[in-house]
């Protein structure tokens, strides 16, 4: 008698089924608003002033003329992003180069802008800064970087470089850009300029609960919080991104028929760009940056079975030969780092000012001791002053 009462006694009544899994969701959403408020007032995220990028139906997304905008991702602080008459991210104005100054013209996306660090903690600025110095007479970096745009429209700023009179040109592409490569919107409708029409046209229709819940999570604070803590540990992140497939097997020689049809593509786009630029007398220098797997793995003593952090590398250095392209190596000095991925952003994957101080000190090099006529001294000039 008294064991069936007290079976009946802990048997649960049927509300209970309803009301334990609902408290459950409750603290376990309540856990979500709180972290979620904390980290969104201590990792704070803006934008203020003008919307610097506007759509194009030519060149696909541009910089608007004698813009100013600050932005402040979670990572970072408040970036001030100025573009000059031209739209260049540039200090130096754009007419014509002035007597006497040696004036680089730099092409490619978000990292060549310079994305998520200030501009005088760029590698352009850096770089503009060391040459000046080393020889000696003004040098001025150009930069034409446009952040998110296709690698087939940064094509499109050739003739506007041209036009620059550059003594030098230096083409700087990421993985992130050759993966978008065989996509077959690349041409004209990629998600950068979906994003700045968005911008542009005002909110975006109300999408459905289901892909109002996954943004919710994608856009969430403390998960970019705790992606970042957990990202600055290469025995978390290294093995993550190589379970990506496609997106990392240019990490895996020989590669995917995939990666070989961009390389495919790439050898076509920067040989186009070389008889364009040969044509018209001026070098120019292929910057391949890693992407931070990659770095990572540069200077690992152990690589994972068939990784090749190198394996990219060399073949864009081979593209860049058969096309008489310069090639700014940037693995010694990304290799000094013990952990090269301590030189970007975990979770944004762009430089931080490591990064960008690494970057510039490969350019400084290639560009002084590369033979090329218009910084033909520099080196010397450097040794000199070192005497």
């Amino acid at each position: 008698m008294t064991q069936s009462t007290d079976r009946q006694t802990r048997r649960l009544a049927r509300r209970d089924y309803l009301l334990l899994p609902a408290v459950c969701l409750l603290t376990v959403l309540a856990m979500f608003v709180v972290s979620e408020a904390g980290t969104r007032l201590a990792w704070s995220a803006g934008h203020t002033g003008q919307e610097c990028h506007a759509p194009d139906p030519r060149l696909g997304i541009v910089n608007v003329p004698n813009c100013t905008m600050r932005v402040k991702s979670p990572e970072t602080p408040w970036i001030t992003y100025h573009y000059n008459e031209c739209g260049f991210r540039s200090p130096d104005a754009c007419g014509p180069k002035p007597a006497g100054t040696r004036r680089v013209a730099i092409l490619g996306t978000s990292f060549a802008e310079g994305t998520s660090v200030p501009y005088d903690k760029s590698f352009s600025a850096l770089s503009a800064a060391r040459l000046t110095r080393l020889c000696r007479r003004p040098v001025e970096f150009q930069n034409l970087g446009v952040y998110e745009l296709p690698l087939r429209k940064v094509m499109a700023r050739i003739g506007p470089a041209l036009r620059l009179q550059p003594d030098a040109a230096i083409l700087a592409i990421a993985p992130f850009d050759l993966e978008k490569l065989n996509r077959p919107d690349d041409a004209d409708d990629s998600a950068g300029i979906k994003r700045v029409a968005t911008a542009a046209n005002g909110p975006a229709p109300r999408a459905d609960m289901l892909t109002r819940i996954k943004d919710v999570v994608k856009n969430s604070r403390a998960v970019t919080v705790a992606e970042h803590f957990m990202f600055q540990n290469p025995d978390i992140q290294v093995p993550m991104y190589l379970q990506y497939g496609d997106k990392a097997n240019f990490l895996r020689p020989p590669f995917s028929p995939a990666w070989m049809q961009r390389l495919a593509a790439a050898d076509t786009l920067i040989g186009n760009a070389a008889a364009r630029f040969h044509a018209a007398g001026v070098p120019l220098l292929l910057l391949a940056i890693p992407q931070r797997t990659q770095a990572e793995l540069m200077a690992s003593q152990t690589l994972p079975p068939g990784v090749d952090p190198m394996a990219l590398q060399h073949a864009l250095k081979a593209i860049a030969a058969k096309h008489g392209v310069g090639f700014i190596d940037l693995s010694a000095e990304f290799t000094r780092n013990p952990h090269p991925g301590n030189l970007y952003y975990p979770v944004d994957n762009h430089l931080n000012e490591d990064g960008s101080q690494a970057v510039a000190s490969s350019i400084v090099t290639s560009l002084s001791t590369g033979g090329f006529a218009a910084f033909d001294g520099c080196a010397r000039a450097s040794s000199q002053g070192d005497a």
